[in-house]
């Protein structure tokens, strides 16, 4: 009979049919999830999984539960839950960059990215939205060089990764940027010597994206599903990013602001609610035997699924892509209308309303230079406007200069 390491645990079927699973602390309040093995003990298999479950450690971080993963090159990895179906891929990956770095070649984009996500230039300087859009990105990269050499990239190889995003210009510049930033960043620790993505063409941009229509809206509110409904509202008459938006509290009766920490840049941002935002906000609010509930801010998040449940930001990216891919949102596609257009349908009608540039900054949380930039267009009407009442003015004067004696129109 074959002696199993401490934590091995077989279970047997009627059948006679043998299961392993690796059990650690079982039995106790600290038992962690039964994680499968192979199911012949005595193939390499059966001893390597073990061998990774042993280097695997279970962190109580902020109420929950994060596992590390203790790689060949002594890296602790954070890696999925064991209950995650990518538990065993992403344990197996580790163990490869790790015994790469142990040899000391470190010089691939797999071992260049667990680097660069353990340095502070990751885990510091990035907000937690950053974080998730440089994960997205890594793993493309990872995905279609990770075994290669950095310094074998070429130019020719990023742009035809590039070429496949002219649908999506948005997302190929992102791309680019975080590609750049992490050759950037890997240069002085001797992954290349020059970044080639700085020789691929940049996808042309008018703004990416455009302010809504009344058109817009009124699509958007007719078939958009209705818990998606109050976040547009709230990214209208604030001005604020997406990730802002949905960390929203409800507030309460009278109140006339909602003060929140922008997420990009960790300031506070005084947000302000307009008087039809408050009714709106009032609408949505729930009730109780027929009387409106009062409920703190730390009570209720604003933004809250059909089934009451508050949005999360992946969920409600999710939801709202799923929307957007529908039919009757085809002009949104077209038009690129986008839910970060509503930034700029608020910086706009601020500035249409006559407000200076200082004053839609400190509202919509966006510095002056950026409020300029946005109020491009709205300044060229206001200036047309400007100039045709004051040619108005001048006409009686100026008209015969023009035209002479040519007749007025009756």
């Amino acid at each position: 009979m074959v002696a199993l390491p401490k934590s091995v645990q077989v279970t047997r079927k009627a059948n006679g049919r043998a299961y392993y699973y690796y059990a650690k602390f079982r039995s106790t309040p600290d038992a962690w999830p039964k994680i499968p093995l192979p199911r012949d003990p005595l193939s390499a298999e059966f001893l390597f999984r073990v061998d990774l479950c042993e280097r695997l450690l279970s962190i109580e971080q902020e109420g929950a539960r994060i596992w590390k993963f203790l790689d060949a090159g002594g890296r602790k990895v954070e890696v999925p839950s064991p209950e995650d179906a990518a538990f065993w891929v992403a344990l197996e990956k580790a163990e490869k960059v790790g015994k790469l770095l142990l040899a000391g070649d470190r010089r691939t984009f797999s071992a260049l990215i667990s680097e660069f996500k353990e340095s502070k230039a990751y885990t510091d300087d990035l907000s937690a939205a950053s974080q998730e859009q440089y994960s997205r990105c890594l793993k493309i990269v990872e995905t279609a060089w990770g075994d290669d050499t950095v310094a074998s990239l070429t130019t020719i190889n990023v742009q035809r990764i590039l070429d496949g995003y002219q649908e999506t210009p948005a997302a190929g510049r992102v791309l680019r940027s975080v590609l750049m930033r992490l050759i950037n960043w890997g240069i002085p620790r001797g992954y290349s010597e020059v970044n080639v993505v700085d020789k691929t063409e940049t996808m042309a941009s008018d703004g990416t994206y455009e302010p809504w229509t009344p058109e817009a809206f009124e699509i958007f509110f007719k078939h958009a599903r209705p818990d998606l409904h109050l976040p547009v509202y709230s990214a209208l008459f604030t001005g604020q990013r997406k990730v802002d938006v949905l960390k929203m509290v409800r507030p309460g009766r009278g109140v006339t602001e909602i003060p929140i920490v922008a997420q990009k840049t960790g300031l506070l941002v005084p947000v302000q609610m307009h008087s039809e935002y408050r009714r709106i906000i009032r609408a949505t609010t729930p009730k109780s035997d027929d009387a409106v509930v009062e409920l703190t801010p730390k009570d209720q998040p604003l933004h809250l699924r059909t089934d009451g449940e508050p949005w999360s930001y992946e969920g409600f990216k999710t939801a709202w892509d799923r929307e957007m891919a529908r039919e009757p949102f085809k002009a949104f596609r077209t038009n690129r209308w986008v839910f970060h257009s509503l930034r700029k349908n608020a910086v706009n009608m601020l500035l249409e309303a006559g407000c200076t540039e200082p004053q839609v900054g400190s509202i919509v949380g966006m510095s002056e230079a950026m409020v300029r930039h946005y109020s491009l267009r709205v300044n060229r009407f206001r200036l047309a406007r400007a100039a045709m009442k004051t040619l108005e003015a001048a006409w009686g004067k100026q008209r015969v200069h023009v035209l002479g004696k040519v007749r007025r129109a009756r």
